[in-house]
C-alpha cells in the first residue's frame, strides 16, 4: 500500500468534527491518511475509503503513549513518514469551576494537553524519518480561542487550551534547528458532535459570551479557513474575522476588553438571575 510518491498525513482525532472533515479534504488533494481515534474508526475509515482507498485507521487513546507508538509504527510501515501530522483529538465538559470534579478537570490537562505532547514524542521519530527524505514535515495543533482568551464556564478546557498554545511555541523553537514545522489553529466555535454534547449541560452564559468570538461557525466553512491556514506559513491560525478582531484587542489593550467583557458578563448573569 505504501506509495513514497505520494504525501502522507497523520490526523488524531479524525474519525469525527474537525479531524474528519480536514481529512477528507486532504484525500481530494490525494494525501494518502492515516487517521487516529479513540471510537468511530472502523465507520469513518469506510466512509472515507470511498473517496480514496489510501486510508487506514486505528484506535487510540492520546493519553497512552506506549500505544501510540506502536500505532504510529503500524501507519509508517502502511504509508511511510508523514509529511504532516494534525492534532485535533481533544474533548470538552463545560461546567463552572464550582461544578467540576478534579477528575473532570484532570481529564481535558490530560487529553488536550497531555495528548497533545504524548502524539508530538511519539511521532517525532517519524517526522525525522522524513526530514531525512528530503521532506518538511509540518505539525499542527487544533487549539481553540479557548486558548487565546478565557471563558466563561470553560475553567479546564481553557487551562489546557492556554497550555496547548504554549507546547507548539516552545516546540516551533525547538524543532525549527530540525527542519520540522510547527502551527497551531485556533478557531472559535465550530459546530460538530463535541459542542453537540456540550450544549446539553452547558452554561446559557457561555453562550451568550461565546458571540463575542463570532458564534459558532459550520464545519465545512471552518474547516475550508483551517486547512488554508495549515498550509500557510503562519505559526498562529486564528479563525473568523471577528475572533482575530477580539484577540488582538486582548492583547493591545488588555484592560479595555477585560472591562468590555466585565459589562457584558454582568448583563448576562442579570438577565439569567445568577
Amino acid at each position: 500500500m505504501k506509495n513514497n510518491s505520494s504525501k502522507t498525513a497523520w490526523v488524531t482525532g479524525g474519525s469525527s468534527g474537525i479531524g474528519l472533515e480536514l481529512t477528507k479534504r486532504l484525500i481530494k488533494d490525494k494525501y494518502q491518511v492515516c487517521i487516529f481515534a479513540h471510537a468511530g474508526i472502523e465507520q469513518a475509515v469506510t466512509e472515507l475509503q470511498k473517496l480514496s482507498p489510501a486510508v487506514c485507521g486505528f484506535e487510540l487513546d492520546v493519553q497512552n503513549e506506549s500505544t501510540m507508538e506502536a500505532k504510529f509504527a503500524e501507519a509508517a510501515a502502511t504509508f511511510g513518514a508523514p509529511d504532516l501530522l494534525i492534532n485535533s483529538a481533544g474533548i470538552s465538559i463545560a461546567k463552572n469551576f464550582d461544578e467540576m470534579s478534579s477528575q473532570e478537570f484532570e481529564r481535558q490537562i490530560n487529553i488536550n494537553l497531555v495528548g497533545s505532547r504524548n502524539v508530538a514524542h511519539a511521532a517525532l521519530p517519524h517526522l525525522q524519518q522524513a526530514v531525512q527524505q528530503g521532506k518538511r514535515p509540518k505539525i499542527v495543533f487544533i487549539a481553540s480561542a479557548a486558548g487565546l482568551v478565557g471563558c466563561y464556564g470553560y475553567t479546564g478546557y481553557c487551562a489546557s487550551k492556554f497550555g496547548v498554545i504554549g507546547l507548539a511555541e516552545v516546540l516551533r523553537m525547538e524543532l525549527r534547528s530540525k527542519k520540522i514545522d510547527v502551527a497551531v489553529v485556533c478557531p472559535p466555535e465550530v459546530d460538530t458532535p463535541l459542542v453537540t454534547e456540550e450544549r446539553k449541560t452547558g452554561s446559557p452564559v457561555t453562550a451568550a459570551l461565546k458571540q463575542l468570538g463570532g458564534g459558532t461557525m459550520p464545519v465545512d466553512k471552518a474547516c475550508k479557513e483551517i486547512y488554508e491556514g495549515i498550509f500557510s506559513n503562519d505559526f498562529m491560525v486564528i479563525i473568523g474575522a471577528q475572533l482575530r478582531i477580539l484577540t488582538k484587542l486582548s492583547r493591545v489593550l488588555p484592560d479595555l476588553y477585560r472591562s468590555q467583557i466585565d459589562k457584558k458578563l454582568d448583563k448576562i448573569i442579570q438577565k439569567f438571575s445568577l
